[in-house]
């Protein structure tokens, strides 16, 4: 199935960041989720932290997984060494690719990939999860997966709107928490509260 791009423009801050984007966004049918096809305030919020603390992607090897569109992947290849980024929806890798093609991003990967099945990925510095914990079916597998990372040395920095139901999630990830902020991200004209969580084991 063929989705039309359109190239769309955040700002972070001052920083203009491109990316393409479902044209028709609303009406993007034929896949699992249309959960990829947006940027949601947690990527924005997860920007705008970036741009405040780089010391967690200058010059650092990134990955960010269930990327969707990609924006803090787009935004953080501004300034790392190497980023690779993933989802399971091929539709939304099909849509990072051509990102990373637009801007000419030499040192940017992406591909199609379950993050259950991580095992066998290189580690990275630093590793960018954004709103990911919006189904409580997957909170289990989704701690395991973070246990891993840190387990193997790497910084996770965690994005998310303030749920009520993944209160005890978070909890779960508080002994690993060495930066909290919160970041008000304005979109489509209101606001919404974005935690950030930097994870180290």
């Amino acid at each position: 199935m063929s989705i039309t791009a359109s190239l769309q423009t955040f700002f972070i801050n001052q920083l203009p960041v491109e990316l393409f984007v479902p044209a028709d966004s609303v009406n993007v049918t034929g896949v699992n989720s249309p959960y990829w096809a947006k940027v949601w305030p947690s990527a924005i919020g997860l920007c705008h932290f970036l741009q405040d603390n780089k010391q967690h992607i200058q010059h650092k090897k990134i990955m960010e997984l269930a990327a969707g569109l990609g924006l803090p992947s787009v935004f953080a290849a501004n300034y790392a060494q190497q980023i690779f980024s993933s989802d399971i929806e091929p539709a939304a890798v099909a849509f990072l690719e051509q990102t990373f093609r637009h801007h000419q991003f030499q040192q940017a990967s992406c591909q199609v990939l379950d993050w259950n099945n991580v095992e066998a990925m290189a580690i990275p510095d630093t590793l960018l999860l954004s709103d990911i914990n919006y189904e409580p079916g997957q909170f289990d597998n989704l701690l395991t997966v973070i246990q891993h990372f840190l387990d193997q040395g790497a910084t996770i920095i965690l994005s998310t709107p303030q749920r009520l139901m993944a209160k005890d999630f978070i909890s779960q990830l508080l002994p690993f928490c060495r930066q909290q902020a919160e970041v008000m991200v304005t979109q489509d004209a209101s606001q919404t509260a974005i935690s950030v969580f930097v994870l180290k084991k």
